[in-house]
């Protein structure tokens, strides 16, 4: 206590000093319209900052649990509108977000944040929009792996047009917006900007999905079948939210076709 009255002793004049100052300097904001229109303009700046960033980060906060609704949402419409096109089979869809994508090799894939926890698995298709993409080949607990169409190891089913003939789909690693149609009968019909769709022979989508156009240009012609450009539906440099589906029955339909008949039957 003594130390402290020392201290108020030996710089008391300093002290009132400021004390003063500060006395003058709120009597002259309190009464002079400019100052204070200034000190009220620089505080409305900094809290309107303020709020505005806080109301930012809350939005996104809002913005991604709505974004999530609205892909569960999606998804279970989608189920409904497959299962509807594809005769009542049923069709099970998960959304899931792309954490890492590759498309600048000949072996292409991409990892979900979703797992075998989720209900994802093999076999389960993936696509953004009702456009192909590719297929789930390894889940983990809570991560998938998938291979894209833009991958030169795997091959897909497809058709040109709801009825048209079905062909063999491969990327050729040199674009990663186009690929082939391949083993396309010499009598085959079809013109630039047809559709190519899925097929559902392979199980991973139903039939009728988007995967490109025919591309304006020359087909090839080997002797036996036709190859002929396809530009792809998916920009695959922007993938974030997918979905994965499942075809319920397809499992009792690979046994099916597995199974061969008793010669003695």
């Amino acid at each position: 206590m003594r130390n402290l009255w020392n201290l108020i002793t030996q710089y008391h004049i300093a002290l009132v000093f400021f004390a003063l100052q500060a006395l003058a300097l709120g009597w002259f904001v309190s009464s002079h319209g400019y100052p204070r229109g200034k000190w009220v303009q620089r505080s409305l700046a900094w809290q309107g900052a303020w709020n505005q960033q806080m109301g930012q980060w809350s939005r996104l906060v809002e913005l991604d649990a709505l974004n999530r609704e609205l892909l569960a949402e999606n998804a279970k419409l989608r189920s409904s509108m497959y299962r509807t096109e594809n005769t009542g089979r049923e069709i099970s869809i998960h959304s899931a977000q792309v954490v890492r994508f590759t498309w600048t090799s000949s072996a292409n894939h991409f990892i979900l944040n979703q797992g075998s926890k989720n209900g994802l698995k093999p076999g389960m298709g993936v696509s953004q929009n009702g456009i192909a993409l590719g297929r789930i080949i390894e889940a983990s607990d809570h991560f998938s792996l998938a291979l894209p169409i833009i991958n030169q190891e795997v091959e897909w089913s497809a058709r040109i047009g709801s009825a048209g003939p079905v062909a063999r789909l491969l990327w050729d690693a040199h674009d990663i917006g186009r690929a082939q149609l391949q083993d396309l009968p010499r009598s085959a019909t079809f013109s630039p900007g047809d559709s190519v769709l899925t097929s559902g022979f392979q199980g991973y989508f139903p039939a009728g999905m988007l995967i490109g156009w025919i591309a304006d240009e020359t087909p090839e012609f080997d002797g036996q079948f036709l190859t002929i450009g396809i530009e792809l539906a998916a920009d695959f440099r922007s993938l974030n939210y997918v979905e994965a589906m499942s075809i319920m029955d397809w499992e009792s339909i690979e046994a099916l076709s597995q199974s061969t008949p008793n010669s003695g039957s």
